[in-house]
C-alpha cells in the first residue's frame, strides 16, 4: 500500500492542478462586473439625437465575456467592496454630450469610471481588464457606426436636389474661369513690363560699379598717403625727443664740466699763486741771508788777502795760500752773480703771480659768460620742444581721423559695390523667374480656358448615374462597415487544445520532482550493511538507486497515463510517457545525491530548488517577464528543460529542440550520480555529524549513517597506540582555542548573518524594483552563514571525536588501525566501528 501511495500521490498534484485549470478562461462569464448607466444622452446635427451608454447597455447584454451587473451607483459600490463582483464600470450622465463635442468645436474628453477590486483575485483584474478593453471598443465602434449611418443618410436624402445646385455651380464656374482666364493675360502684359524696366536698371548699376570701384582707388591711394605721413611724424617725433634728451643730457654735462673746471681752476690758480707768493717769500729771505754771507765772505777774503800781503811766509807757502784765497774770491763771485740771479727770479715771480691773477679773473668772466648762454639755450629748447611735439601729435591724429575715415568710407563702398552685384545677380534671377513666370501665366490661362470648356461639357452632360448612385447608399452597410473597417485572422502555429494541456508541462514536471523527493522519504538512502560487510560506497550507491529508479519509473507511467486519460493533449502519446519516465529518473538522479550526500540537509536544498524552479523555469509566464534573478537561474535549472522537452510532445516538436532538452538534462543527472558518488564518500563524517545532532534532540528523525572505514584518521590511531598521554596533550592545546572560543565564534556568526538580513531587507524597500535579486542575495547569505556555523560546529565534533581515540582500549585501537589499513572502502555502521 505504501508503494502504490508513493506512486499515485505525485501525480495527484499533477492530475488535479491539470483539471483545475482545464479552461479556466472559458468560465470568465462567471467573474462578475458591475456595470452602472448614467448617460442622458446628447445630439447634433449631425448625428440627431444619441445615447450611446443605452446603446452599449444593450449590446452587454447580448455579450457573455464577462458576468455584466446591471445595477445603480450605490449598489455596485456596495457590491465591489463585499467582492460580489470584481469590477464595476459607470458611464456618467455627459457621456454622449462629451463625444458629440467634437462637432461643436468644444471637444470634452468623454471618461468611463472603472474600478477593480484587487484583493479578491490576482487574476481577475487582468480579466476585467480585458472587459473594459473590450467596451471602450464597443464604445468606439457604436460612435463609429452611428456618425457613418448620420452621413450617409444625409448624402442619400441630398441626392434629389443635387442635379440643379450642380448645373449652377457649373454656370458659375465657367464664368469664373472666364473671369480669371482675363485676369491671367492682364498679368502676363504687366509681368513684361516689369522685366523691360528691370533691364534697363543693369547699365546704371554697372557704371554705379565702375565709379565706386574708381572711388575706393583713390581713398587707398589717400589711405596710403596718411599712412606715409603718419610715419614720418613718427620718426619726426622720435627725433625732437632724442634731440630734447640729448640738448638737455649736454647742457647739464656742459654746466657740470664747466662747474668742475673753473673749480679746479681757481684751485689751480690758488695753489699756484700761493706757492709762488710762498716761494718769493723764502726766495727774499734766503737772498738777504745769503747777499750777508757773501759780503762776510768778501770781507774774509779781503782780510785774509791783506794778512797773506804782510805776513813774511815764503812763496811756496803762500803760492798755494793765494791760489786758495783766488778760488774763494771766485766761488763767492759766482754766489753773488747768483744772489743777483735770484733777486731778478724773484721779480718774475712777482709777475708771474699778477699775470696768474688776471689770468684767474679773466677766466672767472668767461665762465660766469659760458653759463648765461648755455642756460639761455636750455631755456629756448625748453619752450620750443613741447610746442613741436603737440604739432606733431595733433597732424598725427588728424592723419589717423582721416584715414579711420577713409577706410569705413572704403567698407561701405566694398558693401555696395557688393550689394549691387547681388542687386545685378537678383535682377537677373527676377527676370528668369518673370520669364518663368509669365509662360506658367500662359499655362494657366491655357489651362483655365480648357477647365471652362471642360465644366461647360460636364454640365451639360447627364449626371443621373452618379446621382442614382448616391441616392441608393446604404446606411447601414456603410456604418457597419465602418465601425469595423478590419478583422483580425488568428492562427495558432502550434495549436494547443485546452488550457490545461498547456499547464501540463508544469504539473507533470513538479508531480516527478515531488515524486523523486517523497522516494527519498519514505525509503532510506542508506543501505543496510549487517550482513555485506565488504560491499562498497559505489555499489551501495548504485543499488538503492536502481532501486528507487523502478519506482521512480512507474510514478512517471502512471502520471503521464493519468494525463493522457483526463484528455493531455500529445503530439505522440508513446514519446510523451517515455518522456515522463526519463525526466523523472533525471530528477531521480539528482535529489538523490542531494540527500545521500547531504541528509536533511539535502532535503532542505531540494525543498528550495522545487519553489524557485516554479518561477524561474517559466512554467507559467515567459521568463522574459520575470524579475533578473530568475532570468539568471534559468538556464542551470532542471524544471527548465524537463518542461520545455514535455511541450514538445504536447504542442508539437521542432528541429532538434526536444533532443538538446533532454540532452541537457540528462548531463546534470549524470554529474549529480557521478558527484552524489564522491561526495557520499568524502561527506559521510558531516553527515554523521549532523545527524547525532539530529538524534541528540530526540524531535528529529534520522537514518543511521554508514561511513567508509574506521571513523578515525590512521595517523591519530597510530599516533594513541605509540603515547597516548602525549597524544592527549597534542589533541587538548589544538582544541583549547576553539574550545574557548566557540561561544564567541557562534555568536558573532550568528549577530552578522541576522545584521546582513536587516541591511539586504532595508535596500530591498529602498529599491523597489531590485527585490527579486536583493531575494536571491539574502537566500545566499542564509547559506553562507549556515555553512560557516556548520563548519564550527564540525571542527568541534572533530575534536570531541578524535579525543575520544585517548579512551580507547588497545585491542579498540588496534582493530581501527587495521581497519582503516585493510578494508578503507567498505562500509561499518556510524558509531559500531571506531
Amino acid at each position: 500500500m505504501i508503494v502504490i501511495g508513493v506512486l499515485i500521490t505525485p501525480a495527484l498534484y499533477s492530475w488535479v492542478n491539470v483539471a483545475a485549470f482545464w479552461d479556466p478562461y472559458g468560465n470568465t462569464q462567471n467573474v462578475g462586473v458591475a456595470v452602472v448607466n448614467e448617460d442622458e444622452g446628447g445630439t447634433s446635427d449631425i448625428t440627431g439625437p444619441i445615447d450611446v451608454g443605452g446603446q452599449m447597455m444593450d449590446q452587454l447584454e447580448q455579450n457573455d465575456q464577462l458576468g455584466w451587473q446591471f445595477m445603480d451607483e450605490d449598489e455596485a459600490e456596495d457590491a465591489l467592496k463585499k467582492g460580489d463582483v470584481s469590477a464595476s464600470i459607470t458611464v456618467p450622465a455627459s457621456f454622449s454630450s462629451d463625444i458629440l463635442s467634437m462637432f461643436e468645436g468644444t471637444y470634452s474628453q468623454p471618461t468611463i469610471q472603472y474600478q477593480v477590486n484587487e484583493k479578491k483575485s490576482a487574476i481577475s483584474p487582468k480579466i476585467t481588464d480585458q472587459g473594459a478593453t473590450t467596451l471602450d471598443s464597443t464604445i468606439t465602434s457604436v460612435f463609429k457606426e452611428t456618425v457613418s449611418e448620420a452621413v450617409t443618410t444625409e448624402l442619400r436624402d441630398a441626392g434629389g436636389s443635387l442635379g440643379d445646385r450642380l448645373s449652377d455651380a457649373g454656370d458659375r464656374t465657367a464664368n469664373a474661369f472666364d473671369e480669371t482666364a482675363g485676369t491671367m493675360a492682364s498679368a502676363q502684359d504687366e509681368v513684361a513690363r516689369v522685366q523691360e524696366r528691370l533691364d534697363g536698371a543693369r547699365p546704371t548699376i554697372a557704371a554705379t560699379q565702375d565709379a565706386l570701384r574708381s572711388v575706393d582707388a583713390t581713398l587707398g591711394d589717400a589711405t596710403t598717403a596718411l599712412d606715409q605721413v603718419q610715419s614720418i611724424m613718427t620718426e619726426v617725433q622720435e627725433q625732437v625727443s632724442s634731440f630734447s634728451d640729448a640738448a638737455t643730457s649736454a647742457y647739464i654735462e656742459g654746466t657740470t664740466a664747466l662747474a668742475d673746471g673753473t673749480a679746479s681752476a681757481n684751485a689751480a690758480i690758488s695753489s699756484v699763486t700761493g706757492e709762488l707768493e710762498r716761494a718769493g717769500s723764502g726766495l727774499d729771505t734766503a737772498t738777504r741771508e745769503a747777499s750777508g754771507v757773501v759780503r762776510q765772505a768778501d770781507q774774509a777774503i779781503s782780510q785774509l788777502q791783506t794778512l797773506l800781503d804782510n805776513a813774511a811766509v815764503t812763496p811756496g807757502i803762500s803760492g798755494p795760500l793765494k791760489d786758495t784765497l783766488n778760488e774763494l774770491q771766485e766761488r763767492n763771485t759766482t754766489n753773488q752773480e747768483l744772489l743777483d740771479d735770484l733777486s731778478g727770479l724773484q721779480g718774475n715771480a712777482s709777475d708771474t703771480v699778477s699775470s696768474v691773477n688776471a689770468a684767474a679773473d679773466a677766466l672767472a668772466a668767461a665762465t660766469s659768460d659760458t653759463r648765461d648762454r648755455a642756460q639761455g639755450l636750455r631755456t629756448s629748447v625748453s619752450d620750443s620742444l613741447p610746442a613741436l611735439n603737440s604739432a606733431i601729435n595733433q597732424v598725427n591724429s588728424t592723419a589717423g581721423a582721416f584715414s579711420s575715415a577713409l577706410s569705413s568710407q572704403r567698407t561701405l563702398l566694398g558693401e555696395s559695390i557688393t550689394l549691387l552685384d547681388g542687386v545685378d545677380r537678383q535682377i537677373g534671377t527676377s527676370q528668369d523667374v518673370l520669364g518663368s513666370f509669365r509662360n506658367d501665366l500662359s499655362g494657366i490661362e491655357d489651362g483655365l480656358k480648357t477647365a471652362r470648356a471642360d465644366v461647360l461639357a460636364l454640365s451639360a452632360a447627364s449626371g443621373d448615374g452618379i446621382l442614382g448612385t448616391v441616392s441608393n447608399l446604404d446606411s447601414v452597410g456603410i456604418s457597419e462597415f465602418m465601425a469595423t473597417p478590419a478583422e483580425v485572422e488568428s492562427h495558432a502555429v502550434y495549436p494547443v487544445a485546452n488550457y490545461g494541456s498547456g499547464m501540463a508541462g508544469l504539473f507533470t514536471n513538479l508531480s516527478l520532482w515531488i515524486g523523486a523527493f517523497m522516494l527519498m522519504v519514505i525509503f532510506r538512502t542508506e543501505v543496510d550493511t549487517a550482513r555485506l560487510k565488504k560491499l562498497t560506497v559505489a555499489q551501495a550507491y548504485r543499488g538503492r538507486f536502481i532501486l528507487l529508479a523502478v519506482l521512480s519509473t512507474c510514478q512517471g507511467v502512471v502520471v503521464s497515463v493519468g494525463n493522457l486519460v483526463i484528455g493531455v493533449q500529445t503530439v505522440n502519446p508513446v514519446a510523451f510517457i517515455a518522456t515522463c519516465v526519463a525526466i523523472g529518473l533525471c530528477y531521480l538522479s539528482i535529489v538523490y545525491a542531494l540527500i545521500s550526500a547531504l541528509g536533511n540537509i539535502g532535503r532542505v536544498i531540494a525543498v528550495v530548488l522545487a519553489f524557485l524552479q516554479i518561477p524561474g523555469a517559466s512554467g507559467m509566464y515567459p521568463i522574459e517577464m520575470t524579475p533578473d534573478f530568475f532570468q539568471a537561474l534559468h538556464p542551470i535549472l532542471p524544471l527548465t528543460y524537463g518542461i520545455d522537452a514535455l511541450r514538445e510532445t504536447i504542442g508539437g516538436f521542432y528541429g532538434n529542440h526536444y533532443w538538446k532538452a533532454m540532452g541537457t538534462l540528462l548531463v546534470m543527472a549524470v554529474l549529480s550520480f557521478v558527484l552524489g558518488t564522491l561526495l557520499r564518500r568524502g561527506l559521510s563524517n558531516v553527515k554523521g555529524m549532523v545527524n547525532r545532532q539530529h538524534a541528540a534532540s530526540g524531535l528529529i528523525v534520522n537514518d543511521q549513517v554508514e561511513v567508509v572505514g574506521s571513523s578515525y584518521r590512521l595517523t591519530d590511531v597510530i599516533h594513541a597506540m605509540r603515547d597516548r598521554d602525549a597524544f592527549r596533550n597534542e589533541i587538548d592545546n589544538r582544541w583549547k582555542p576553539l574550545r574557548e572560543n566557540y561561544p564567541t565564534l557562534l555568536r558573532a556568526a550568528i549577530i552578522t548573518g541576522v545584521v546582513g538580513i536587516v541591511i539586504l531587507c532595508v535596500l530591498a524597500r529602498i529599491y523597489t524594483d531590485e527585490k527579486a535579486v536583493i531575494f536571491g542575495l539574502v537566500c545566499l547569505w542564509c547559506l553562507l552563514i549556515i555553512g560557516v556555523i556548520a563548519a564550527l560546529e564540525y571542527i568541534k565534533q572533530s575534536f570531541a571525536h578524535v579525543q575520544e581515540l585517548s579512551d580507547l582500549s588497545e585491542e579498540q585501537l588496534q582493530e581501527a588501525a587495521d581497519t582503516q589499513s585493510a578494508r578503507p572502502k567498505t562500509y561499518s555502521l556510524d558509531g559500531d566501528n571506531a
